[in-house]
């Protein structure tokens, strides 16, 4: 995890990584494939949980409207593409297009501890048809992991590409250390067909209408509002 002062001295390094890992194959191996979509998987010395990347060829939505969904409400409808998420919301806005959002899952299985989530996420427009997003997992004092839950480490990354008919492209990077006693190895085995029912639900929300037809986490069932 980062503090604001290692995201400060490297916020433009890491976009640049980030990039360069979701637009390049080199490093990589395809792990499996699903409706001419890959998952690749690569490892790094520093973590037992490998890194994952997918790329969506057509999402029917706009690019910006994807970037939205993902950038600005996520906390609102990330239940439908992640059935363990029972909550979330916006900690701190530092800037334009530079958030702070805090999340809670609930996995549902005995003896698995509830786990959250807090980083830091921030976003540029590289030109008129293409944005990316970085997410990196924070520290903040004022955000202490609450009693019973373990906190996710978390490296990932979007780009949002827009396509000529109107269509957009989405490309996930995607490293989840899930603390506790959560082994690294079921972790690598089990990601990929995590991913896939992920960017199923999320083709599915978009083909659907996306935030025009699909209802808002209420606040009712915000486990996380609590701590705000």
């Amino acid at each position: 995890m980062i503090t604001l002062q290692d995201w400060e001295l490297n916020k433009e390094k890491w976009l640049d990584q980030d990039l360069s890992l979701m637009q390049s194959d080199e490093g990589w191996r395809e792990r499996t494939q699903k409706n001419g979509i890959n998952i690749w998987q690569r490892s790094f010395p520093d973590d037992k949980n490998d890194l994952f990347r997918w790329r969506i060829p057509k999402i029917k939505a706009a690019h910006s409207e994807v970037h939205d969904v993902f950038v600005n409400k996520m906390i609102d409808y990330h239940h439908y593409w992640t059935a363990e998420y029972t909550g979330g919301f916006l900690v701190k806005e530092l800037e334009e297009n530079v958030q702070i959002i805090y999340q809670q899952f609930n996995p549902g299985i005995p003896f698995i501890s509830k786990r959250d989530l807090l980083y830091i996420q921030w976003s540029r427009k590289i030109d008129e048809t293409t944005w990316q997003t970085s997410f990196k997992s924070i520290i903040l004092d004022e955000m202490p992991v609450p009693k019973d839950f373990k906190r996710i480490d978390w490296w990932g990354g979007h780009l949002f590409e827009a396509n000529k008919d109107g269509s957009s492209q989405l490309v996930l990077i995607d490293r989840e250390n899930q603390g506790g006693s959560f082994p690294a190895t079921f972790m690598n085995m089990v990601m990929p067909q995590y991913l896939i029912k992920q960017f199923e639900s999320i083709i599915n929300f978009f083909k659907n209408g996306g935030v025009n037809t699909h209802e808002k986490l209420s606040d009712s069932k915000n486990s996380a509002l609590k701590l705000k």
